[in-house]
């Protein structure tokens, strides 16, 4: 019995940072800031929460950086802040819910850039389910009511960021040795002194109202939902990973429906279920291959 508690420490870890994932957009809407000034602060108040937290549980973290690895850890953080600058963006043209979850066809897009990259095969039953996912992605973008409705620029920047967040991921791939804490604080605090310059004074300018918002994304839905992730994935099998993932959408669903009565329409439900059911499968589909990993 006290073995199967143990098991389930890394199941709740991932509920709860799927959960605070879902939640995220509310906190961006309501903070009234722009996406750009979020995204700053996000990386920084994050980046300085896990880079305090590193120098307290591991000290000597530091010492494990190459000069390559560092650039490669620099690049990602260039690729992880457009992410998500593109994605905050797109609240402006879309529902939050409408945004994340067509924002969960990304293991498409790395499946196609793998293909391109690194000469992998594309099989039937992957290009099969990425034909469901984008015809998914269709049915959300043709509109529904109260609110859910995603413009062809909401489209537009929600493909984008999951092209910059597959661009990272395929660099996290490459640096899977690298200490994923170190990983973390690089990524984040690069993001932030990339960003300084694009923010400028004016976006360092916050009202009172808005700081609150921005504290808890950057320590609550940043930092401590990236040692809940982390510490989840590395114990769960990619199956349970995979099928925990779409709390994220369902949280962000809740949400919009709760605090911005937002209501999809019959089209837009058949888009995401054919979204959620067309990347389940083809993720639990990867979990029975040995040379990759749905994630990387």
């Amino acid at each position: 019995m006290g073995s199967n508690f143990r098991l389930d420490i890394p199941s709740l870890k991932m509920i709860a940072a799927m959960v605070l994932a879902g939640s995220i957009g509310v906190f961006v809407v309501e903070s009234g800031e722009p996406a750009l000034t979020v995204v700053f602060f996000r990386c920084l108040i994050g980046g300085g929460t896990l880079l305090l937290y590193c120098l307290i549980a591991h000290p000597k973290i530091l010492y494990k950086l190459t000069r390559r690895t560092f650039f490669l850890m620099c690049l990602s953080g260039l690729t992880m802040a457009a992410n998500w600058l593109l994605f905050f963006m797109a609240y402006s043209h879309a529902s939050i819910s409408m945004v994340t979850t067509v924002y969960h066809v990304y293991p498409f897009v790395l499946l196609f850039a793998s293909a391109m990259l690194f000469h992998e095969k594309i099989t039937l039953p992957s290009f099969a389910w990425a034909a469901l996912a984008f015809a998914g992605v269709a049915l959300v973008a043709m509109g529904g009511n109260n609110g859910a409705v995603m413009d062809v620029t909401g489209l537009a920047l929600t493909m984008a960021a999951m092209t910059c967040y597959a661009i990272t991921l395929l660099i996290t791939k490459y640096l899977s040795n690298s200490p994923t804490d170190l990983l973390s604080v690089v990524q984040l605090l690069v993001g932030a002194i990339l960003l300084l310059p694009l923010a400028g004074m004016d976006g360092l300018r916050i009202g009172a109202d808005s700081w609150k918002y921005l504290l808890v994304i950057g320590v609550v839905h940043t930092a401590l939902l990236y040692m809940l992730l982390y510490g989840a994935v590395q114990s769960l099998d990619t199956n349970r990973v995979a099928i925990l993932s779409f709390l994220y959408p369902l949280t962000a669903l809740i949400f919009d429906v709760l605090v911005y009565d937002v209501r999809p329409g019959t089209a837009q439900i058949l888009g995401l279920a054919a979204i959620i059911i067309a990347v389940l499968g083809e993720r639990l589909k990867l979990h029975k291959s040995k040379d990759r990993c749905a994630d990387c």
